[in-house]
């Protein structure tokens, strides 16, 4: 039999266009009496805060009704719900009519088919044979002039696509009714079991976006009933279809809404975490989607808090950098290699949209992930100028490596091996002339064995005071790289007392110390040998009120006990002559000696270069 008889027989005894028609007769009428049934009630709002839900489905806004045959629905709806039921499950009925009794036929026409894309050509002729505004309800005369023109439509088709058409056109149809859950939730169970792909991708879209719709007074997906809404859609969706697509529609759809409480909402937090215990790789490909949306996100924001003339969200401004810092520390600094491509590329991500530089805590997450890959050797030319330049933007602080080192210094890890390891990275830093994360690195670790590891290693008490003091001096040649001496630095316009405590300005110094040193440098670490010839350095005071407010504090400072147990030198500095305005301060971009707000230093180690501003007079003049 040829190729041509084959397609007659088929057209006569499959899809013709009488009988397409014939096929989605039933479809519009059930679709125009549930697009007349009386609106839907609304639903009460309801928070975490609020007192507990009823268990009555007319409180949850993604409760599925139940089928209109079920023992249930006759004790707990009322008729009007009852006929509602009967209205939405009748339309899944005939959509599922359509897609059965055309299954054969496909499978007749398989053999036929070209390609991919005239499928999808035949999908989109499909979705726009439905004109707006056509009802098929009004005028009878009407009525059958469209569908005389809808037939001569289908006959333009080719028959071995006419089922992809007739299944978008149906969809369509349901898709201009009222968008009720339980039938999007319906259909979309029938598309799944008949392996329809556009249909089921098509129609997952739309029910997220009914369920981060807002309801009267609140988003439907916050409810507190439904935190395992998005578990139990993973759970149905990923027996099909892949997690990617899934992944990529939610990610869409939750950018879109422009909804702050939807990314700290409990049933989001509870798909993220099941997500990472079956599949992180695809946790970190929804993190990197809303990594490249958040510009627009952001802007949306801003949009929607304008149109509603409403003050912005406050702190839920920060809830979407807040959900990604949560979902990168569900894994460890340490991942296996099988997590190594999706990391990186989630790093790369991170770098072009500078999303590390809007919360400290994200950025600190990053710059872990980000030098723990750093020292890796394996990893290609291209890969480790990227992670090096995205480590150039990061502004440390004293808790930047904090999840590093408790990495590091894991419970299955010896101390010789953290030790080891650490050193690594600070290694691939100075390499990288990343001074200032080498100098927090070393500060966070100095820290940690101060106070968490120092504790639970009594046993080891010696190696650890040995290692501490190695510390110590790591610490320091850190703070000496950072904020030492360099050489032709500007004339200082501000001076460093050290027994006050405090900073002044030069112009209102003593005439008689302002007019001996007249050099444009000042040397930045003095030798505690030196001496001045001025009798005055040291003990003339400007008044009387200076003399002894600096015995008192003098006094003080005689009793105190060092920490580091070795002798600090003292700072001197070089200065001009008292001028007649007071000079123009420079401050540095790390730390500034006009910041008053901060607290007294405890110590005098590195960690005071990153958390107090006026503990470093070296840094300040830079």
């Amino acid at each position: 039999m040829t190729r041509t008889t084959t397609m007659r027989n088929f057209e006569s005894q499959g899809l013709s266009a009488t009988r397409i028609s014939r096929l989605l007769r039933p479809l519009r009428t059930k679709c125009s009496a549930l697009t007349t049934h009386p609106c839907h009630a609304r639903y009460r709002a309801s928070t975490y805060g609020s007192k507990a839900c009823s268990a009555d489905a007319s409180t949850c806004p993604l409760d599925i009704l139940p089928p209109p045959d079920t023992i249930r629905s006759y004790h707990l709806d009322h008729r009007s719900a009852a006929s509602l039921r009967a209205a939405i499950y009748a339309v899944r009925d005939c959509f599922r009519d359509i897609v059965l009794k055309t299954k054969s036929i496909e499978a007749i026409a398989s053999a036929s088919r070209v390609t991919r894309l005239a499928d999808l050509c035949s999908i989109i002729v499909g979705q726009n044979l439905q004109g707006e505004g056509e009802d098929f309800g009004g005028d009878a005369e009407g009525d059958v002039e469209q569908l005389s023109d809808m037939e001569n439509l289908y006959e333009f088709i080719p028959v071995q696509y006419r089922r992809s058409a007739l299944l978008a056109h149906a969809l369509d149809i349901i898709l201009r009714c009222p968008n009720h859950f339980t039938l999007l939730n319906i259909i979309l169970d029938v598309s799944l079991q008949c392996d329809l792909y556009l249909e089921s991708c098509l129609l997952l879209r739309r029910l997220l976006e009914v369920a981060v719709s807002p309801a009267p007074f609140a988003v439907a997906l916050c409810h507190p009933a439904h935190s395992n809404y998005l578990v139990d859609l993973f759970q149905k969706w990923r027996a099909n279809r892949p997690t990617s697509v899934l992944i990529r529609i939610l990610t869409e759809t939750l950018v879109k809404a422009a909804r702050p409480e939807l990314w700290c909402c409990k049933a989001l937090s509870k798909f993220s975490r099941q997500l990472h215990n079956q599949d992180f790789e695809s946790l970190l490909d929804m993190a990197g989607k809303v990594v490249s949306s958040i510009p627009h996100v952001e802007r949306d924001w801003l949009y929607e808090n304008a149109k509603r003339k409403r003050r912005p969200y406050g702190r839920e401004e920060f809830s979407l950098t807040d959900q990604l810092n949560r979902w990168m520390n569900y894994s460890p600094i340490c991942p296996p290699n099988s997590q190594d491509s999706a990391r990186l590329e989630f790093l790369e991500k991170c770098r072009q949209s500078r999303v590390h530089k809007n919360t400290d805590s994200l950025a600190a997450t990053i710059t872990c992930w980000a030098t723990h890959y750093l020292s890796v050797p394996t990893q290609s030319p291209d890969i480790h100028t990227s992670i090096s330049r995205l480590l150039q933007d990061v502004s440390p602080t004293v808790t930047t490596y904090n999840l590093l080192v408790e990495s590091s210094f894991g419970t299955k890890h010896k101390l010789e091996d953290s030790r080891r390891l650490l050193q690594t990275y600070s290694a691939c830093l100075q390499a990288e002339n990343l001074l200032l994360l080498d100098a927090s690195l070393s500060a966070c670790v100095l820290r940690f064995v101060e106070t968490m590891y120092f504790a639970g290693h009594c046993g080891a008490r010696k190696e650890v005071i040995l290692y501490r003091e190695e510390l110590m001096d790591s610490v320091e040649h850190a703070e000496s790289r950072c904020f030492g001496r360099r050489l032709n630095r500007p004339e200082p316009r501000w001076r460093w007392e050290e027994t006050p405590g405090c900073w002044h300005p030069v112009y209102i110094q003593d005439p008689a110390f302002a007019t001996l040193h007249t050099t444009t440098t000042f040397d930045a670490l003095h030798d505690e040998g030196m001496k001045t010839d001025n009798p005055h350095y040291d003990d003339s005071p400007t008044s009387s009120f200076e003399l002894s407010f600096k015995s008192l504090v003098s006094s003080a400072l005689s009793n105190r006990t060092r920490l580091h147990g070795r002798t600090v030198s003292k700072q001197a500095f070089s200065i001009k002559n008292s001028t007649r305005f007071p000079p123009h301060r420079v401050v540095s971009t790390l730390l500034s000696p006009t910041c008053t707000n901060f607290d007294i230093p405890t110590s005098d180690d590195a960690l005071d270069l990153f958390q107090y501003p006026g503990s470093s007079p070296i840094s300040c003049l830079d």
